[in-house]
């Protein structure tokens, strides 16, 4: 069941770690902006987004085993959760580059394509 639910869980990964990272970093920018936390940049929300936001559903995997879900869910949430850590560290590293590197549109292509030749 997991390589023919591959597309699904590749969505899963890259698109809700991204989209993960996105809401966790503008949060934290937030709230740090409004005094209630530590106050950081962008970009290092964006980092603490990048990290916070791989996930590991052990508990939920082994519930899974124990009730006999579906195989195909049971694929969907073991295989999002194995390249979820592994997209999440390489954004981390993808986002890291801009800490030495003025944000501009080639930085952007150099941090792209660092994202393509880890993963």
């Amino acid at each position: 069941p997991f390589f023919r639910n591959f597309g699904a869980i590749c969505a899963y990964a890259f698109v809700g770690t991204f989209v993960s990272t996105v809401i966790v970093g503008m949060f934290m920018y937030g709230v740090g902006q409004l005094g209630l936390a530590h106050k950081l940049n962008l970009l290092d929300s964006t980092l603490f987004g990048a990290l916070i936001s791989a996930t590991d559903p052990v508990t939920v995997l082994a519930i899974f085993s124990q009730v006999h879900v579906n195989d195909d869910l049971h694929a969907l949430v073991f295989g999002e959760s194995v390249l979820n850590d592994a997209v999440a560290i390489v954004l981390y590293r993808s986002l890291l580059k801009f800490k030495t590197a003025e944000v501009s549109f080639g930085a952007c292509i150099e941090a792209l394509g660092m994202f393509a030749t880890i993963f």
